[in-house]
């Protein structure tokens, strides 16, 4: 943990800068299973129709269920990370959206939570 000149070390945690060399859709699309490609090629067909607007400096990453954050995922189900770099001290934030099979987007997991109940998917009882 870093931490600025004249804070304590209980003060909050910097962001690191991801690596400069991010993977792309294609390299790491090479380990996924046969329905997460299926899904992300539904996700670029999407962003294709709607068009290209992410900003300059954005990195994108696909995550399935075999990655370990995201483990609860059904088969097929992608998660993506955006990493939007601010202008003070290579700062940022990580938006997270989730898309289905058929590359419909939601924006948090108690939503994607409340979809599959909705469809009878997968039922959580409290």
């Amino acid at each position: 943990m870093e931490v600025e000149r004249g804070e304590s070390s209980s003060g909050k945690r910097k962001w690191e800068r991801p690596p400069a060399a991010a993977t792309t859709h294609e390299q790491q699309a090479k380990e996924k299973s046969p329905l997460t490609l299926a899904t992300l090629k539904a996700v670029k067909e999407q962003v294709e129709k709607r068009g290209s607007r992410i900003s300059h400096g954005v990195i994108v990453k696909y995550f399935d269920n075999s990655d370990a954050p995201y483990d609860w995922l059904l088969p097929g189900w992608v998660a993506e990370e955006r990493y939007v770099p601010s202008g003070r001290k290579g700062l940022g934030r990580i938006y997270k959206y989730y898309c289905g099979p058929t590359g419909h987007m939601y924006y948090s997991k108690r939503v994607v939570l409340f979809a599959w109940k909705k469809m009878n998917i997968i039922c959580f009882d409290a």
